[in-house]
């Protein structure tokens, strides 16, 4: 094994604590002339050395034979990659798979609750309807109008027993809610309601019924206490959902108040709180009552609560599974503000997408979390401080919140960056999260290789979730995606920059967050997530850095954006308004002049190829954008009937991504090029060929441009347009 990593003298020195079983070479390769023209700031009196570490015979079991070339990949966002990682297959955590009797894991008992759901048997009938029907009921309005909601429920529904329940309320809106509970026998039935709404005139305005009106169950049962008790009913729940919940010990006590038949369970093990029992009746989905046990339980931060037959016990009615009613909020800068520039930090709630993220951001499917970790991803301060040792990340510091209220206070102005470090964690956490179920919305799916522990039954190898470090003590200035394969947890380190007066965060860049990640995109996407290694050419590897600028400068468009707006990269963390990269991205032409052309005078690999590539795209953009629109408000795509973005910024995003997935290994410019107008072709039937054409031809990746000769060609296919380009 041999890494290398290029970086200043002291930063050289002080990687010899992370490689302890590697010897360590230096030696000179270039001078600060090329570092000035990278973007990446460094003192103008330091040398560059490249740091080799070859791995010592036989001191790391696992890494095959001593004096094996593999490299792993790492992409750092100025000019120069990080130190990479010891190999990866060695280092990711152990997940469950599969789960025995008494250890159900959170996603199985979700499973095995949505066999059992509580029917839907309410009628509704609206304000309109109900003004057409006035006088079918005549009822005196009276100025209590909780009596004229019970008052109506007589009417309509004569001989039904019913309490009122005392949440009745008039809104701003002047409509007073009444909710009427039904009763049998003196007990509630769970799920026999009768909604009233009294409008302002006194009247019923409108109303919605699930009140049962079928044979009732006789009350013998009831009277002659022919019925299984609590704890017989929580076994029975617990056999049947698979809980891992003891009640061998179990005692019960009855709870004292109005309602009657409701019981503490004390002495089970293995929930967060002691269960609680109510014998009640249920309409369950064979159209018939029940006399059932109501039990409510709290485990693994999850509610259930669950009907079972009183009667015999054997029976399961229904399960309310409220595990996804956990709310988490977070504060920071927001999706689609990019850094402190930008825009205000806000306090954001439950941001995911559900069908992105099925457990939320903070349950792998098997255990929840309190802190900054779940399905897709874990963020800590400063990974490196644990010497790399994967087994040892989750000492690292990151904050514990049980109300899962990620809201915390940050100063750019603070000397020590620490004093912000929750915030810091925080922002990277929602930002990564947000990306995830965003690319999962346009295709960067489970079968597509993302970052997951739990893939559930989607296909995919799943146990690789993100391993992301803010405030990282690696070294500065920069940010660094460290690529692994399908199956293997990659990780992301974010630097703190201190080329100003102030420290400035990168975890609050979010542009990039985004492009450090899009690496993970570009590399699982292209020949396929099993298919390690297919961006490392020459070529290929400066569009992954193209298409890690492109993305999150498409995020970052503002509804009143043109295509006469330009954006750089990097330019917050760096204080400079055009970026990073020798030129800022814009559609004009004196403003940066990149073509096709000038990859041929590139001497400096790969990120001065990825700015022609993320430049071309920029173009691109702005051509969909102006047939289309821009959808600068949503987070994820307005689709068609056909499932086609309708705006011009998704568009592009999507034909990027698309492209990824149809490009080979290894692909050329033109071969990218290709590929992306092949992804219009199959998405839209090729409607968009004459943007997509004019806007790689502008900088001279026309139709007549070939793959390694770097001549410009401006010219577009002659059947596509009908104007010149």
């Amino acid at each position: 094994m041999e890494i290398r990593g290029v970086f200043d003298v002291d930063q050289c020195d002080a990687l010899k604590p992370y490689f302890r079983y590697y010897n360590q070479q230096c030696r000179q390769v270039t001078s600060i002339a090329m570092v000035e023209r990278t973007a990446f700031p460094m003192k103008t009196n330091v040398d560059l050395l490249e740091c080799i570490y070859s791995q010592t015979r036989g001191a790391r079991q696992g890494y095959g034979e001593a004096g094996c070339k593999v490299r792993p990949r790492s992409l750092a966002l100025f000019g120069f990659a990080a130190a990479v990682l010891p190999a990866l297959s060695q280092a990711h955590p152990h997940m469950r798979t599969q789960s025995k009797r008494g250890q159900s894991s959170w996603t199985q008992r979700s499973a095995l609750a949505s066999r059992y759901p509580m029917p839907a048997l309410s009628t509704y009938t609206d304000s309109i309807s109900e003004a057409k029907k006035a006088g079918e009921f005549r009822i005196a309005v009276s100025t209590d109008y909780v009596e004229t909601a019970a008052e109506f429920a007589r009417q309509q529904e004569p001989g039904i027993e019913f309490r009122i329940v005392p949440d009745y309320y008039v809104g701003k809106n002047g409509i007073g809610h009444v909710h009427l509970k039904q009763q049998v026998h003196g007990l509630d039935l769970w799920n026999g309601d009768f909604k009233i709404n009294i409008g302002r005139d006194g009247g019923v305005f409108s109303h919605g019924s699930s009140f049962y009106t079928g044979e009732l169950p006789p009350e013998s049962s009831l009277a002659k206490r022919a019925f299984i008790g609590p704890v017989d009913a929580l076994r029975s729940i617990i056999d049947t959902m698979e809980m891992d919940v003891e009640v061998n010990d179990a005692t019960v006590k009855p709870q004292m108040g109005d309602v009657p038949e409701k019981y503490t369970i004390r002495g089970t093990t293995g929930a967060r709180r002691d269960p609680e029992a109510r014998l009640l009746y249920v309409h369950g989905d064979q159209g018939r009552v029940h006399l059932a046990w109501q039990l409510l339980l709290e485990i693994d931060f999850a509610w259930y609560t669950v009907f079972v037959d009183a009667e015999t016990g054997e029976h399961v009615i229904a399960v309310v599974d409220s595990a996804y009613r956990a709310d988490a909020t977070y504060e920071v800068y927001p999706w689609g503000v990019n850094d402190p520039d930008d825009g205000e930090r806000v306090v954001v709630k439950n941001p995911w997408l559900p069908s992105s993220s099925p457990y939320g951001w903070h349950s792998d499917g098997y255990d929840n979390f309190t802190t900054t970790r779940g399905n897709n991803g874990v963020t800590v301060q400063d990974l490196t401080a644990v010497h790399w040792n994967w087994s040892a990340w989750e000492t690292a510091y990151r904050p514990q919140s049980p109300e899962l209220r990620f809201e915390y206070p940050y100063d750019s102005s603070a000397d020590n960056a620490s004093d912000y470090r929750d915030a810091s964690i925080t922002q990277l956490f929602y930002t990564a999260n947000m990306y995830h179920d965003v690319l999962y919305e346009m295709g960067f799916t489970e079968e597509a290789g993302n970052f997951q522990v739990n893939n559930g039954d989607r296909g995919g190898l799943g146990n690789d979730f993100l391993l992301m470090s803010t405030q990282d003590s690696l070294m500065s200035n920069n940010a660094v995606f460290v690529d692994a394969p399908e199956g293997e947890s990659p990780i992301i380190l974010m630097f703190l920059f201190n080329t100003l007066p102030e420290i400035r965060d990168s975890a609050f860049d979010i542009g990039i967050i985004l492009h450090e990640y899009t690496h993970g995109l570009s590399l699982r996407l292209t020949g396929g997530p099993l298919n390690y290694g297919c961006l490392s050419s020459s070529e290929a590897l400066g569009m992954s850095e193209g298409w890690s600028d492109f993305m999150p400068t498409a995020i970052r468009l503002k509804a009143g954006d043109t295509r006469e707006t330009d954006y750089g990269t990097g330019s917050w963390v760096l204080g400079r308004p055009g970026g990073g990269r020798a030129y800022p991205y814009s559609t004009d032409m004196d403003t940066n002049p990149l073509t096709y052309q000038s990859v041929r005078n590139i001497t400096e690999y790969p990120h001065s190829v990825g700015t022609v590539w993320a430049t071309m795209l920029y173009d691109v953009m702005w051509n969909l954008i102006d047939d289309h629109g821009l959808n600068a408000e949503d987070p994820v795509p307005e689709r068609d009937v056909n499932g086609v973005p309708t705006d011009g910024k998704f568009m592009a995003m999507q034909l990027v991504m698309d492209g990824m997935a149809l490009q080979p290994c290894q692909p050329s410019l033109v071969a990218a090029r290709d590929a992306i107008i092949d992804a219009d072709r199959a998405l839209t039937g090729g409607q968009n060929a004459c943007a997509l054409w004019q806007g790689f031809a502008k900088r001279g990746l026309g139709v007549g441009a070939r793959p390694g000769v770097y001549v410009n060609d401006f010219e577009v296919p002659h059947d596509v347009c009908k104007r010149k380009c």
